[in-house]
């Protein structure tokens, strides 16, 4: 059969190529052997190593590719006859590797096994990064247990205050704490801040429980705190509001000076404030331009801030 033909005359040209190369080593060499692995190499160099199929098997064509492989020797332009790129050529589609080459966990390992895959951050400076980051976030909010963690302090009433409650009890909606300072009338004193500073806070059940006691305390109108009149109420002023849910009401009197009563209710979560202040209106309102001066905001937002 021609096939078989082609196949026995190309085998006897590579053997007469052989027989040829070691025949010229043995002459250049003084009359020694040569190694094997050279007369292969000379053989194969005869050859058409990786475009004919019926040699390219032969071992030593496969000398000679790997030769020319470690070399940079290899055709550009060179093709396996078996079907895959011969080694030095375009490098191998997904899922196929060149001969000689190492496989992407190979090449990991040769150059420390530490390497991470799509240019991503070495794991210890990924688990830096992320610790960083951690850090950045604020802590997750706790809800206090306890009202008196939320309501109001000497410390927030100030210079010339004196303690005039701090009670505390449980009741349907849940624990609570009140307390509540004042300061003397006179002149003097009423510039320093609100004459009365009254707080009370629950820990509700839950928050359903929180949402109804809200709901009552923001109905009522006529400042339970008090202990001076109430001739009407202060309808203009719009305190900064605090929480999930906010209600205010103001009111006023009128002796030998003007004086107002605020009252706020603040819930946030499962709590809920309740803060009274009563003051000189100067305190409170802009004399000027008649709008909230900001002030009491101290005391409800201090509340609020903690809840």
């Amino acid at each position: 059969m021609p096939k078989r033909v082609t196949q026995n005359w190309l085998s006897r040209v590579a053997g007469g190529l052989a027989s040829g190369a070691l025949a010229l080593s043995v002459l250049t060499t003084g009359g020694t052997t040569a190694p094997d692995s050279s007369i292969r190499l000379a053989a194969a160099q005869e050859l058409d190593c990786y475009n004919d199929k019926d040699v390219y098997s032969m071992a030593e064509c496969a000398a000679q590719r790997e030769l020319d492989r470690k070399t940079g020797n290899a055709p550009k332009d060179a093709s396996d006859p078996q079907g895959a790129p011969a080694a030095g050529s375009t490098p191998p589609s997904e899922g196929q590797q060149s001969e000689g080459q190492p496989s992407e966990g190979g090449q990991q390992q040769a150059s420390g096994g530490n390497q991470p895959q799509g240019g991503g951050q070495p794991p210890q400076q990924a688990a830096q990064s992320s610790e960083e980051e951690d850090e950045d976030k604020p802590a997750p909010r706790i809800p206090p247990t306890d009202p008196r963690q939320v309501v109001l302090t000497i410390a927030d009433a100030g210079k010339e205050a004196t303690q005039f409650l701090n009670e505390e009890g449980t009741d349907k909606y849940g624990k609570w704490v009140r307390t509540r300072f004042e300061r003397d009338r006179s002149n003097g004193a009423s510039a320093l801040g609100p004459n009365v500073m009254d707080s009370k806070v629950w820990v509700a059940k839950d928050v359903e429980t929180a949402k109804t006691l809200f709901k009552e305390q923001a109905a009522i109108k006529t400042f339970p705190e008090r202990t001076e009149k109430v001739q009407g109420l202060v309808e203009k002023l719009k305190p900064t509001k605090y929480g999930e849910e906010f209600a205010y009401v103001g009111g006023y009197l009128v002796d030998d000076k003007v004086w107002q009563h605020h009252r706020f209710a603040i819930r946030v979560g499962n709590l809920l404030s309740v803060v009274y202040l009563f003051g000189r209106e100067e305190f409170f309102q802009d004399p000027k331009d008649g709008n909230w001066t900001g002030q009491g905001d101290w005391f409800t937002s201090a509340v609020a801030n903690r809840m």
